[in-house]
């Protein structure tokens, strides 16, 4: 199985074998459609983030997701639910791409479509849904603080990292996400200090 580390400065994941990774992409391409998410991320950490668009917004489609941008403008009144991870791993494609407010844009319309439909779900006591919905968040706060993290923007993205973190721990998500949102969180406060020393 192909391996990532995540650099503790940069946040972001860094292939073990890339042979062995591009491998594991060409299966994945030969398992057809339902293995087009880890694809998406794969490509994506490998570079090749042209590709990793393109399959990400066909994926988002496949799965009731607006085609473009300029479809996302009220998107999440009609969004499904199986939308909400594609739509987050393409927003991870556009933040590598340097596509930041189209990444945010991405990943705004899933946290309001994913608090309306956590809301309902708390309402009729739907606790499977309202805790799929929790995790979704959790990964929205996650993404998008690392866009204020490669934006400079440290003292926003500690906030974001923190409420990730904060989230994780109370739906007692896989310790590999409380991990990473940890990490996550002492490095934007690192770069925060940083900068605060650097202005004295």
């Amino acid at each position: 199985m192909p391996t990532y580390r995540i650099d503790p400065d940069s946040l972001r994941e860094v292939p073990g074998d890339v042979t062995a990774v591009w491998a594991h992409v060409e299966a994945l391409e030969a398992r057809g459609v339902a293995a087009d998410g880890e694809r998406v991320a794969w490509l994506r950490i490998l570079g090749a983030l042209g590709s990793a668009e393109t399959l990400a917004w066909a994926d988002v489609v496949r799965h009731g997701g607006p085609a473009s941008p300029a479809a996302l403008p009220g998107a999440e009144q009609a969004l499904r639910p199986a939308a909400y991870r594609p739509m987050l791993r393409l927003a991870h494609v556009l933040h590598w791409q340097r596509r930041h407010a189209d990444a945010d844009a991405v990943v705004d319309a899933v946290r309001r479509a994913a608090e309306a439909t956590a809301a309902d779900a708390a309402a009729v006591g739907d606790e499977a849904v309202r805790r799929d919905c929790a995790t979704v968040l959790g990964f929205a706060d996650q993404h998008q603080g690392k866009v204020r993290y490669d934006e400079g923007r440290y003292a926003e993205a500690a906030v974001l990292f923190g409420a990730a973190l904060e989230r994780r721990q109370r739906e007692r998500a896989p310790a590999d996400q409380v991990a990473s949102s940890r990490q996550a969180l002492e490095a934007a406060r690192r770069r925060q200090a940083g900068m605060a020393r650097s202005a004295v």
